[in-house]
């Protein structure tokens, strides 16, 4: 018999999509947005107020980011994991001294506290995510921009399982006209508000198209 697929099985979910509207500056209907950028009512061209939904382009690289920014990009999967992995590994390190001069048997003890914590540090913050976390942080100081559009919202089942992230954000823009595709992760409410067919901006990095992120970066 099959078993039914829990949530942890597909840690994200699709939101209800729903199609985007923009106000017409010919009519004043709000319309869909077409493949081609026509009001459905009147067929002006609706390429000025979706520029203008984009907001300004991103400021010409190197952009500085706040701690906060960087923060909010490079942080490890489990986070709670993590912190008691330090708090081992911190632990270890101060029994450590202690056992070489004055207790040997604390010596095994540190030994352990620092083996359990470097595992859950690793663990809980892979090789490859922190890769992938410095190619984003790397297209957002030096990255150039792109226009990009919002192809899919995907809510987050268990966020405190995966450092707080509610929402993924799949883009897609297009590089000498070559079309990529990236897709961020966010801890924001406020992104769970995005529809796909939104016009946004993205950063990417010129010899790495692969690595990109969108623009402005949260908070």
């Amino acid at each position: 018999m099959r078993r039914a697929r829990s949530s942890l099985d597909a840690p994200y979910l699709s939101l209800e999509a729903s199609e985007l509207r923009i106000v017409c500056p010919g009519c004043g209907h709000a319309v869909t947005v077409s493949a081609e950028a026509l009001c459905m009512k009147c067929g002006a061209s609706l390429e000025a107020a979706l520029s203008a939904a984009r907001g300004p382009p991103p400021p010409l690289p190197p952009r500085r980011l706040t701690r906060a920014q960087r923060a909010a990009v490079s942080r490890p999967k489990l986070h709670k994991h993590y912190m008691l992995g330090t708090l081992g590994l911190w632990a270890g390190v101060m029994l450590l001294p202690v056992g070489l001069l004055l207790v040997r048997p604390l010596l095994l003890q540190a030994a352990i506290f620092i083996g359990v914590g470097l595992l859950f540090r690793r663990t809980s913050w892979p090789v490859a995510l922190r890769r992938e976390q410095r190619r984003q942080l790397k297209a957002l100081v030096w990255g150039l921009p792109a226009a990009a559009e919002v192809t899919r919202v995907e809510r987050q089942v268990a966020p405190s399982l995966h450092a707080g992230r509610l929402v993924q954000l799949n883009y897609v823009f297009t590089v000498h006209g070559q079309r990529v595709e990236g897709s961020l992760p966010s801890t924001h409410a406020a992104d769970l508000l995005r529809r796909p067919g939104e016009r946004v901006w993205a950063v990417y990095v010129a010899e790495d198209p692969g690595a990109s992120a969108l623009w402005p970066p949260a908070p």
